[in-house]
């Protein structure tokens, strides 16, 4: 019997092929994608709805209003942000997303009895954000030991592969890349120059 899974898609590269794998190797009893307040909202949220039609995947948006206190991030509705300038880190840093996402995730899967949390984190990835390596994934599935009665789990398919190799995963396994959108200025038409879209180029190639 296959295990039942909670995913969060962002509607990104990522998340999209973890997700279509995680269609195959467990029981979806939906996705999670949330709105923080980023500039990309609205399109992230447009494209998780495309691909789980697509996996068949019930989709859930959650709303995290507080974010907008935090009205210096690059990444919010922040004004004269130009963020296609933006290449630190520290620019493109929200305070403990990948954390809170989780632990959202997590109450949601404890609450309807899924067992995993499905996410995109990576290798290429975690080398800039230490929130997507598996020494996260490892340091938050021990605390999720002692915050779940469950004992859920986070799991990606796609840890230990680079954006290339995500997106080749992807073709390979019939994902729908064509559905994927990965702007941080989140405009209808993806830019094509800030980091998001420079990596989605990259491993297209």
């Amino acid at each position: 019997m296959k295990a039942k899974s909670i995913i969060l898609l962002s509607g990104g590269l990522d998340s999209t092929v973890s997700a279509s794998i995680a269609r195959r190797k467990t029981s979806p009893l939906f996705a999670l994608t949330f709105d923080y307040g980023q500039r990309a909202a609205s399109m992230e949220m447009a494209a998780a709805k495309k691909i789980c039609r697509f996996l068949k995947i019930k989709h859930k948006a959650v709303e995290l209003p507080f974010f907008e206190e935090f009205s210096r991030l690059m990444l919010l509705r922040s004004k004269n942000a130009d963020i296609k300038k933006l290449k630190k880190v520290e620019s493109l840093w929200v305070p403990n997303r990948n954390g809170l996402f989780i632990n959202i995730a997590a109450c949601y899967a404890e609450y309807y009895g899924a067992e995993i949390i499905i996410t995109g984190f990576n290798r290429e990835e975690a080398c800039e954000f230490p929130d997507n390596s598996a020494d996260f994934m490892n340091a938050i599935n021990q605390s999720l030991r002692y915050s779940t009665l469950s004992r859920v789990t986070v799991k990606s398919y796609v840890a230990d592969l680079t954006k290339k190799e995500i997106y080749e995963l992807g073709l390979r396994n019939g994902a729908p890349l064509e559905y994927l959108y990965s702007c941080y200025l989140g405009e209808q038409k993806m830019c094509g120059k800030c980091a998001s879209c420079k990596r989605l180029i990259e491993a297209r190639k």
